[in-house]
């Protein structure tokens, strides 16, 4: 499993030049916009694209192909896929809570309360994840492009909706205390965690049963 969490490893490295530099330009334009927040917002982003560049390259290179061939059982492959994607998770989380505590502490704003909110957006990270790869062994890269796309159109629109529905009513107070009280976030984080690791755990197996009825 070693290696096959490595082969991913220097696909990434490939363009991690790239990376590295819009990394710090995100870092950069959170400093510009005043907003700490907005590096670890930026970066799930980013993730999100390197998760799709993987399947890309498997597609593109027929890995799934040689890898059939090779003594690797199905189920090894696809866990190998999911541990990278907490080992990430855990690189990015530290990385967005150094980047944003350092920005934090510029602003003169409360290094803590940033960093908790940073990290638990990374906490976003395994339930992406968790969606879209499962999506991708059953229908391919080009259509989870699609489905991928949804992802970040349709929560942003529900959570527009919610916003507008609950603008002024105690639910609204309750969410702003939550987010404003350091104790709040770090229930926010706990939630958001329970959850990764409950959608990750679902879509594993779901992975493992689709990726071992195809045929390469």
């Amino acid at each position: 499993m070693k290696g096959l969490i490595l082969k991913d490893i220097y696909s990434i490295r490939i363009t991690q030049k790239t990376y590295v530099l819009l990394f710090l330009f995100l870092c950069v334009f959170g400093y510009l916009m005043k907003s700490p927040g907005y590096v670890g917002t930026m970066c799930i982003v980013v993730f999100a694209t390197v998760v799709l560049s993987l399947f890309n390259a498997d597609q593109y290179y027929h890995w799934d192909t040689y890898a059939a061939a090779l003594p690797l059982g199905k189920r090894i492959i696809v866990r190998a896929r999911y541990m990278l994607i907490i080992v990430m998770t855990l690189g990015l989380a530290v990385f967005t809570a150094i980047m944003t505590g350092a920005t934090a502490a510029l602003l003169g704003m409360s290094v803590s309360e940033q960093v908790i909110s940073s990290v638990s957006m990374c906490m976003i990270i395994p339930i992406f994840s968790g969606i879209i790869i499962p999506v991708i062994y059953k229908l391919g890269v080009e259509k989870g492009r699609v489905i991928f796309m949804m992802l970040f159109l349709i929560p942003f629109l529900v959570l527009t909706l919610l916003k507008d529905l609950i603008r002024g009513t105690a639910v609204e107070k309750l969410l702003v205390n939550l987010q404003q009280n350091p104790n709040g976030q770090v229930i926010i984080a706990g939630i958001l965690l329970a959850v990764s690791i409950l959608v990750l755990a679902v879509s594993y197996m779901i992975s493992i049963r689709i990726y071992s009825n195809k045929e390469f």
